[in-house]
């Protein structure tokens, strides 16, 4: 019991507590505290910086933050992406990359440049090892990636292929007009 008192009281033992208690009148054991000990500053340190959000790198639906650049997650919504900007007549590029592509890897600066730049044309990024995409690949006549297709009005307009940064940004920028 004596050992439960001594750590109970442990905290007056702290210099804050003692020279608030100092002050105050001398403490003697067993007479109850003159008053409760001060509060203990707080050391709260700097919050640290927001995480930025990850629903931007995985998103399929346009936002409206600063990049147009969104990643296509299936076959079917590839699908379904191609036939609204056929039928609406949409502005929009579709990049066709892949995993283990080198030139794909060293455009990625540029298109994240370029769908930050212009952010009101969706670039839609299409990974050509996708299940299901093989054959609609072929049908549009991708057979080496990196390959760009411009599409507008609903029609294809222009293609890119391999890295050629200054007609990229040409055609992007014809594209805007």
């Amino acid at each position: 019991m004596a050992l439960a008192r001594r750590l109970c009281r442990l905290p007056r033992l702290l210099p804050l507590a003692a020279a608030a208690a100092a002050a105050s009148k001398p403490y003697l054991p067993g007479n109850p505290s003159p008053a409760p000990p001060p509060p203990l500053p707080s050391f709260s340190s700097p919050s640290p910086p927001p995480l930025p959000s990850l629903s931007r790198l995985f998103s399929t639906t346009p936002s409206s933050g600063d990049s147009s650049m969104l990643v296509v997650g299936s076959a079917e919504s590839f699908t379904s992406i191609m036939s609204k900007v056929e039928a609406e007549k949409l502005p929009a590029v579709f990049y066709y990359t892949a995993v283990w592509c080198g030139p794909c890897r060293a455009m990625a600066p540029v298109i994240s440049k370029l769908s930050s730049r212009y952010p009101n044309i969706p670039i839609y990024k299409v990974d050509i090892d996708m299940d299901g995409v093989g054959s609609k690949l072929s049908d549009l006549k991708i057979f080496s990636v990196p390959t760009f297709h411009f599409y507008y009005q609903g029609r294809k307009t222009g293609e890119v292929v391999g890295v050629d940064v200054p007609k990229l940004e040409s055609t992007m920028e014809s594209l805007h007009k």
